[in-house]
């Protein structure tokens, strides 16, 4: 393939893919589960797996494409998914612990929305599956499908910090410096959906039911983000047109039952902070 075709159809560059693998291969060598699996080249398990985390493909088509079985192409999914979560997972998804880390981070979002001291976003997202066997109406969500929930802590630069995935689901009017701390609390906010964006545009098996074994649902999940951050760290971006726009599996779009007084007054001590500043750089612009 010509690299920009082999792109948009495995989600990252080839230097991308041959540095994976020259991660992953020698610990794949050592995770042999299943019948039929030495018999297939390393990279063939790798492209395979991509595929299916890319399309989101049916386990016969993706065998008939990459010259294997179905089994034997679940039981190498299985395999790449356990090494990159075993090996990436606490190296790649990483709250930040030095005060410069911090520091960087708080400058970002400052830059993005004016409210300071901010070091993550935080939001949830549905990701369909077909209805699980046990307690299936633990997943039906109220936007009317089975899903279990993706929540993410992400940075300004719309890497994932921590998550938590594999739980069920289970206009008024404003004056005007709420009207005004929505807004730059949506600008702020808004790198989080931006991640999940790029996550579902990237592996867009996210964006259909998962038709695979239930118990595996959180780990393919968990290997999107790992390999999103590796891409985003690798400076393998996907275009804006490839990115996935939708708000509708956006879990924070639905009605807040668990306000807090604690919650709200960090949240009117804020807007009155960022109001006051507001004011004073307007009337500075007068005075000049």
């Amino acid at each position: 393939m010509q690299d920009f075709e082999f792109k948009r159809h495995f989600r990252l560059t080839r230097s991308t893919f041959e540095w994976l693998c020259c991660e992953i291969i020698p610990h794949l060598r050592r995770e042999i589960t299943g019948p039929g699996i030495v018999g297939l080249a390393w990279e063939q398990k790798v492209d395979a797996s991509l595929w299916f985390l890319a399309t989101g493909e049916c386990f016969r088509s993706i065998g008939n494409r990459f010259g294997m079985g179905e089994s034997t192409f679940s039981y190498a999914l299985r395999d790449f998914i356990n090494v990159i979560v075993t090996k990436f997972l606490a190296e790649k998804i990483v709250f930040p612990n030095t005060e410069s880390e911090i520091n960087e981070i708080t400058s970002g979002f400052k830059g993005t929305g004016r409210i300071p001291n901010v070091i993550e976003a935080i939001d949830g997202s549905h990701i369909p599956i077909k209805a699980p066997h046990l307690f299936p109406v633990d997943y039906f969500n109220r936007k009317g499908f089975y899903s279990i929930v993706l929540q993410a802590v992400v940075d300004h630069k719309k890497s994932f910090l921590d998550i938590c995935v594999g739980w069920p689901d289970i206009g008024r009017g404003l004056i005007q410096k709420q009207t005004y701390f929505n807004r730059k609390h949506s600008q702020t906010r808004i790198k989080v959906e931006q991640a999940f964006g790029l996550l579902k545009g990237r592996w867009r098996c996210l964006l259909h039911s998962l038709e695979v074994s239930f118990e595996i649902i959180p780990h393919i999940i968990t290997t999107c983000c790992i390999l999103h951050n590796i891409c985003e760290e690798r400076r393998d971006f996907l275009p804006p047109e490839e990115q996935y726009h939708d708000t509708g599996t956006d879990v924070n779009s639905e009605t807040n039952v668990n306000e807090t007084s604690e919650g709200n007054a960090i949240r009117n001590a804020i807007c009155d902070l960022l109001w006051n500043n507001h004011q004073r750089r307007y009337l500075n612009t007068i005075d000049n």
